[in-house]
């Protein structure tokens, strides 16, 4: 999430950029390939 601009809060699987939060990222709703890339399953987004 840091590449992406996002920095960790205090709540676990909690991030925000200033503009969006996002939460509920724990391992079992996070996904990553082989190349790298992240595929987020059942996250919570909101805009600030």
């Amino acid at each position: 999430m840091a590449a992406l601009g996002f920095n960790h809060e205090n709540a676990v699987g909690r991030y925000s950029n200033g503009t969006f939060i996002v939460w509920d990222l724990i391992p079992r709703n996070v996904l990553v390939d082989r190349d790298g890339d992240i595929f987020v399953v059942d996250a919570e987004i909101k805009r600030i």
